[in-house]
């Protein structure tokens, strides 16, 4: 979530994506209200299933009439070696054929970034040395051709061409909440189906992880079956044959508001529930216009009706 406050649509159109880099030094100190936004809210999200999780990781095109952008987490498989660099072209390394990379495209086949927690494991090491700890890549060209394959297959990392866990940040009241997971610990899925717990938000090299062996979903649920138990994670050792496996489960829960002291909001988020433990999903530009003005929870700027129903629609069409 932004660590700026919401103050008016106009300033929320500016800045669209950014993430936590303009905080505001007052409430970088504050600690925010978690506040559930009803049981009418959570049973109307709750109709989405859980392996659409990434479809809420949209954000409003105002570019546009009335459009989401598509999810920034789309999956796909290199059809021949990309060169990849750093924000700022000073380093550089190249991904091999065959890499499964989540993503963005320009819509003409070309990558335009890469989320480095979505590699596979020897591929995040690779980046992690080449590059250092970053949280994303970017081809070196803007002419790559790296987007052409959709990963179409169903694994635990992926669903429908899309990341089914691009990261799941632990929650907390402290008001630094971002979808990138740069303040807060996350959980991710790599791209070879492993899962990954990091200590902090701004840290990526993969050093907690652990083998999904197998997995079973429900509409609002996913269980994974573990080769080792992996610290930050709530898993229960079970029989699995003739040896042992450790379950762990994520549950959608409650959606929720942060709300600061002068009762501005930092927007909505799902929680995820893993036994004690909670995490929670940023619902972004869905929170605001969807959440924040069908459902009337206050909070939320003014949203015309068009934005609305175009919330309404888009949400309505994952059930």
């Amino acid at each position: 979530m932004f660590k700026i406050k919401r103050k008016s649509t106009l300033l929320f159109m500016l800045l669209g994506a950014v993430i936590g880099s303009l905080g505001v030094t007052s409430a970088s100190a504050e600690k925010a209200t978690l506040v559930n936004t009803g049981k009418n809210v959570d049973t109307l999200v709750h109709k989405v299933d859980i392996r659409k999780l990434a479809y809420f990781d949209v954000t409003f095109d105002y570019s546009a009439s009335h459009k989401f952008r598509q999810s920034q987490y789309k999956t796909f498989k290199l059809k021949k070696a990309v060169k990849i660099t750093d924000e700022y072209k000073h380093k550089s390394t190249t991904l091999p054929k065959g890499s499964i990379v989540a993503g963005s495209s320009d819509g003409k086949g070309n990558l335009t970034y890469i989320s480095n927690p979505s590699l596979s494991i020897k591929n995040q090491k690779l980046v992690f040395k080449a590059l250092g700890n970053v949280h994303e890549s970017y081809p070196s060209s803007k002419k790559n051709g790296s987007a052409q394959q959709p990963y179409t297959r169903t694994t635990a990392f992926s669903y429908n061409s899309l990341a089914q866990f691009p990261f799941l940040s632990v929650k907390s009241n402290n008001p630094v909440y971002d979808p990138s997971g740069y303040s807060l610990p996350f959980v991710s899925i790599s791209a070879d189906s492993q899962l990954v717990y990091h200590t902090k938000g701004s840290r990526y090299e993969p050093t907690r992880y652990a083998k999904i062996k197998k997995f079973k979903f429900t509409r609002s649920s996913v269980t994974y079956y573990l080769a080792k138990p992996v610290k930050g994670v709530v898993t229960k050792k079970v029989k699995s044959g003739k040896t042992y496996l450790y379950r762990v489960t994520f549950k959608m829960g409650r959606v929720f508001q942060a709300l600061l002291r002068d009762a501005d909001s930092n927007g909505y988020n799902l929680t995820i529930n893993n036994g004690k433990q909670e995490f929670f999903f940023y619902l972004r530009d869905l929170g605001w216009k969807y959440v924040g003005s069908v459902m009337g929870v206050t909070g939320a700027d003014a949203v015309s009706p068009e934005d609305t129903q175009a919330a309404t629609d888009y949400i309505q069409g994952l059930y």
